[in-house]
């Protein structure tokens, strides 16, 4: 996800980065922003509590208050670009560092279900694919090319 969204979205003029789509709610700047914060203040946050933890409860967490709250749209797309590639790189590193039995540990949900630390790792990299079809519609949309999944389009 960090070089997608770096060879996608680096340098792009602050306009395009705060440009409203058709096809969706949020600005390319706000699904930078929101993308990091994710991987820092929810799936991250899971997964190392799952580590380190006893069952530790998995309180829900209000991410569509975070882009008014956290002023995502006055702040630096390349920042966000910069910081999640730091904070990615630092999670991917505990996760290969850890025995593979760890991923097993387990955090309790509100409503009382169990989900491992790999169930929280593969909720991040679902939200990731999530983002880069929205992103790539985003730019598909301003490039006048629709917003179709590639493999939706016709041969």
């Amino acid at each position: 996800m960090p070089i997608f969204l770096r060879r996608t979205l680096a340098g792009l003029p602050r306009a395009a980065l705060l440009r409203q789509p058709e096809n969706d709610k949020s600005p390319l700047l706000e699904h930078l922003w929101h993308t990091l914060d994710c991987d820092t203040d929810l799936y991250g946050l899971r997964i190392r509590r799952i580590l380190a933890e006893d069952r530790p409860v998995l309180e829900p967490i209000d991410v569509g208050a975070w882009p008014e709250a956290r002023a995502y749209t006055s702040r630096d797309g390349d920042a966000a670009i910069a910081e999640f590639e730091q904070h990615r790189a630092v999670l991917i590193a505990e996760l290969e560092a850890l025995e593979p039995e760890r991923l097993a540990r387990v955090g309790v949900r509100a409503d009382g279900s169990e989900i491992s630390a790999l169930g929280v790792v593969e909720q991040l990299a679902a939200h990731d694919q999530d983002h880069r079809w929205r992103v790539t519609a985003i730019l598909r949309e301003f490039a006048g090319l629709g917003a179709q999944r590639p493999e939706l389009q016709s041969p």
